[in-house]
């Protein structure tokens, strides 16, 4: 994988359960890792439903490999133009050598 090519930040969150002060459960997302990444938009759509207009995204991440990313987790892109973009990993697929990992996300409508 060519560094040159990774040159967005993202920081990766799971979501988790931990305790409050008064013994209730919390789940709430936690971010595990901010590194450099590879962000190239697939598609887009908006939707009209309930008299609203939504729109969702969906986008493919190059990474260096990692374990611990999984399907369920999240990214946040930390875009310069904006406070930053949720995307949901829909699949995570390391190539043959492990070296580098391609997550296939989508935010917009369900990405909460």
């Amino acid at each position: 994988m060519r560094a040159g090519g990774l040159k967005h930040r993202i920081t990766l969150q799971r979501y988790e359960q931990s305790q409050g002060p008064l013994g209730e459960p919390i789940k709430c997302w936690v971010d595990y890792a901010t590194i450099w990444a590879e962000v190239k938009g697939i598609s887009g759509r908006e939707l009209l439903a309930t008299g609203s207009l939504s729109s969702e995204a969906t986008v493919r991440i190059w990474i260096r490999y990692r374990s611990d990313v999984k399907q369920g987790h999240r990214v946040k892109y930390l875009s310069p133009a904006v406070s930053g973009d949720i995307y949901g990993i829909e699949a995570a697929l390391p190539d043959n050598d492990r070296t580098s990992l391609e997550l296939l996300c989508k935010g917009g409508v369900a990405n909460g």
